[in-house]
């Protein structure tokens, strides 16, 4: 935040010195005309650290799609490892694929993890770098 502030800063400056100079054709000293350059970068600075400081709307989260009343698309397998501090790992599908899974796509509030060899009942999308795991819900709740 600090350093876009002074980029501000610098390009206001850049700019205004000049505009500044001819406008006030009074401020021909050297002394004078650095006053000015030195007022319009703290002017500008200010300026730019008020405007990035400024409350943003925070992104609401829309609420996901009870994906579950499709469940012709839905498959079961079992988890093969999930690294809960990465938030990531691999189911292995019934028919022996591993798909991957973040924990995002786990269905539930909280603290999201699941258990090696916990089964698992999920859909399968295509992401960015192969298949994932979606809206992943734990058949068997004990621990």
């Amino acid at each position: 935040m600090f350093r876009n502030t002074v980029i501000a800063a610098v390009v206001a400056t850049i700019i205004s010195a000049p505009v500044l100079y001819f406008l006030v054709p009074a401020v021909n000293q050297m002394a004078g005309l650095l006053v000015l350059i030195l007022l319009a970068t703290l002017l500008s600075a200010l300026l730019a650290s008020r405007l990035q400081s400024s409350p943003r709307k925070k992104r609401s989260r829309k609420p996901k799609q009870n994906r579950s009343s499709s469940n012709a698309a839905r498959e079961q397998g079992s988890v093969k490892w999930f690294n809960a501090s990465k938030g990531f790992g691999f189911i292995t599908r019934d028919s022996g694929d591993d798909v991957f899974v973040h924990f995002r796509a786990i269905r539930g509030e909280g603290h999201r993890i699941l258990r090696d060899g916990q089964r698992v009942e999920f859909a399968v999308s295509e992401g960015d770098k192969g298949l994932q795991a979606d809206d992943v819900v734990a058949l068997n709740q004990q621990q």
